[in-house]
């Protein structure tokens, strides 16, 4: 569903429908994330997401992480403001579950340094005071769905270079490492509701697809949607192509960065390209395309297969 706020394709609510093979409860969850809150981000993210809320009509809302472009936001009056406002605006909406990404809890800088004992508190002290759920690795639960926010933490979003300065990279490999620690089994998820896996970094490979295969959907942010400029991913869409033109990486036609897939046995991927661009993460030359790319929402409708 295309919205026009100033100018065309400037939003874009996109629709899922899920159709779980057992007898589930009703449920629309509107997924958003990547706000990457900072003095350069536009006030008008939060009509945005107003708008998207006043569409989507959720039952719950999950907000996949990079919530702000780096943890010194949350020490910047101007943006403590707007991260609180669009917080509440979500919260007062309907139940709202975050897990933090990578610029949350890490200064994206080169070296990248970690400031997770500055920013996890603080981070737990904003949801507490704007009514959110934050996920550090624990379900949660509704009349309707099972959640798990797995917080992917310094170990599968650094490593060390040549030089042996940290420098962001995802690592799946230690994300598997991590997953391993957790028994998923039927005992755990729910045979009676949707289960959701939500998490920041696409970081899924064939383990990590077996390891997760008990939930229903496995939900992520992270690529900005390969940075499609607005009008160029409506021709995406229609042709069904789930592949990016540039990933945060700077890799070039990034191949799973958009939309819902079928991964691993019997799951649903769903990779939501958030409210902005990726910022400083793309080369200068393709910088232009960041402040092109429409704002992306994600609504999931769930249905029992029956």
């Amino acid at each position: 569903m295309l919205m026009n706020l100033q100018e065309p394709n400037v939003l874009k609510v996109r629709k899922h429908e899920v159709f779980v093979a057992r007898e589930v409860p009703a449920a629309t969850v509107m997924v958003t994330g990547d706000w990457h809150i900072s003095p350069v981000v536009s006030d008008l993210q939060y009509e945005y997401l107003k708008q998207a809320i006043s569409v989507a009509n959720p039952d719950l809302i999950m907000l996949t992480g990079d919530i702000v472009d780096s943890p010194v936001e949350l020490k910047r009056e101007t943006s403590v403001r707007k991260l609180v406002r669009e917080l509440l605006l979500c919260s007062k909406a309907a139940p709202t579950v975050m897990v933090l990404g990578s610029h949350d809890f890490i200064t994206p800088t080169r070296p990248a340094r970690v400031a997770s004992r500055f920013a996890l508190p603080r981070w737990r002290s904003l949801c507490d005071k704007c009514g959110v759920t934050l996920l550090l690795d624990e379900f949660f639960e509704t009349d309707s769905l099972r959640v798990f926010g797995a917080f992917q933490d310094e170990r599968c979003v650094l490593t060390y270079d040549k030089t042996g300065s940290l420098r962001h990279f995802d690592n799946v490999y230690e994300f598997e490492q991590k997953l391993s620690q957790f028994d998923f089994s039927s005992e755990v998820l729910s045979l009676d509701k949707a289960n959701w896996f939500l998490s920041h970094a696409p970081m899924v490979n064939a383990k990590v697809a077996e390891d997760l295969a008990g939930f229903d959907i496995l939900s992520f942010g992270h690529t900005h949607g390969g940075i499609v400029p607005r009008g160029l991913d409506d021709a995406f869409d229609k042709l069904g192509v789930n592949f990016g033109l540039i990933s945060p990486h700077k890799r070039p036609f990034a191949p799973v960065a958009r939309g819902m897939m079928p991964v691993g046995d019997g799951s649903l991927m769903l990779i939501n390209g958030g409210m902005v661009g990726a910022q400083f993460a793309a080369p200068k030359t393709l910088r232009q395309l960041n402040h092109v790319k429409a704002a992306e929402v994600s609504v999931v409708e769930i249905q029992p297969e029956s």
